[in-house]
C-alpha cells in the first residue's frame, strides 16, 4: 500500500497537504479510478488524531490521490475576515490550478458548520482568481449544513472547547457569540449559518454539475437531521444532483464510527454517479 508523504507539506498554520512519496507516485499511476485531489474541510477544533482517521481512510482507498487538510477555528466564523480566510487559501488555489485544467477529479469533504465555512472561502479565492465555480467534481456533506438557531451556535462554541474550560466558554459563547450571529437579523440580513446555507447552493460558487451526498442522523444534537434534509431538498430544487444518507444513533460527525461500511459507501457512490 502507498504511503503518504511525512511529514506533510504545511501552506499555512491550518492548511496542510499531503502527497504519496515519489516511489508511490512511479509506481501508482492515476487510472481513473480515483480523485487526484481529496480536500477535508474539517470541523471546529477537530482533533489531529480525528483528522488523521479520515486522512487514512481516504489514502488507503486512493493511494494515489494528494490530499489537502484545511482546518476550521471558530475566529472564522466570527471575527477573521473573509478577505484574510480568502488570501490564506491562495496557495490551496495555486495548487489546484493544474489538476482543474487538466480535468482531474476532485473530492471536497465538509464536515459541520466550521468545514462548510471553509469550503465557501475556498470556492470564494478559487472564483476571484479563475472567474469560475469550485472545480470539485464531487462533494461530501458530513453534518452540515446547519439551522441558524443561536443555541446551537453557542452549543458548537461550548462542545468545541476543552471540557475544563467548558463554564466560561458558556459565558462567553452567550455574552459574545449568540449577539455575534444574531447582529446580521438586525440589519435585516441572514446570520452567519443562515448565509453558509444559501451560498453551499449558489452556482456561481459549486457548479450544479457537482455531484453530493449529505450525511446525517436522527441522533446528531448539533446539526440536526431536518436541517441537513431540508438543505439536501433545496439544493435538488436548486438543480443540484444530490443524494441524501440518513444514520441511525450516530452523533455530531461521528457517522463514519457508528457504520463505517455505510460511510464510505455513500462516499464511493457519489463519485461513481
Amino acid at each position: 500500500m502507498a504511503s503518504l508523504s511525512l511529514p506533510p507539506i504545511r501552506l499555512s498554520n491550518t492548511i496542510r497537504l499531503y502527497r504519496p512519496t515519489p516511489a508511490d507516485e512511479a509506481s501508482t499511476i492515476n487510472d481513473g479510478a480515483g480523485p487526484e485531489m481529496i480536500i477535508l474541510c474539517t470541523w471546529f477544533r477537530a482533533l489531529p488524531k480525528h483528522i488523521a482517521k479520515y486522512v487514512d481512510a481516504h489514502q488507503q482507498r486512493y493511494p494515489h490521490a494528494q490530499i489537502l487538510v484545511i482546518e476550521s477555528t471558530v475566529g472564522d466564523m466570527m471575527y477573521t475576515p473573509y478577505s484574510v480566510q480568502r488570501d490564506r487559501l491562495s496557495p490551496v488555489v495555486n495548487v489546484l490550478k493544474g489538476i482543474a485544467t487538466a480535468g482531474h477529479e476532485i473530492l471536497l469533504h465538509i464536515f459541520s458548520n466550521g468545514g462548510s465555512n471553509s469550503a465557501i472561502q475556498l470556492a470564494e479565492a478559487w472564483r476571484s482568481s479563475q472567474s469560475s465555480p469550485f472545480p470539485a467534481t464531487s462533494m461530501v456533506l458530513d453534518s452540515c449544513p446547519g439551522s441558524p438557531s443561536l443555541k446551537l451556535a453557542a452549543d458548537a462554541v461550548v462542545s468545541s472547547s476543552p471540557k475544563n474550560s467548558q463554564w466560561w466558554v458558556f459565558i462567553f459563547a452567550w455574552t459574545v457569540v449568540v449577539p455575534f450571529v444574531a447582529f446580521p437579523t438586525l440589519l435585516g440580513g441572514p446570520n452567519v449559518v443562515a448565509s453558509l446555507r444559501e451560498r453551499l447552493n449558489d452556482a456561481q460558487l459549486f457548479s450544479t454539475k457537482t455531484k453530493r451526498v449529505y450525511l446525517c442522523s436522527s441522533t446528531d444534537l448539533m446539526v440536526p437531521q431536518e436541517d441537513v434534509v431540508s438543505h439536501y431538498e433545496s439544493a435538488r430544487s436548486a438543480g443540484y444532483g444530490a443524494n441524501l444518507v440518513k444514520f441511525d444513533g450516530s452523533a455530531h460527525v461521528s457517522h463514519v464510527m457508528r457504520d463505517p461500511s455505510h460511510y464510505w459507501s455513500a462516499v464511493e457512490d457519489v463519485r461513481a454517479r
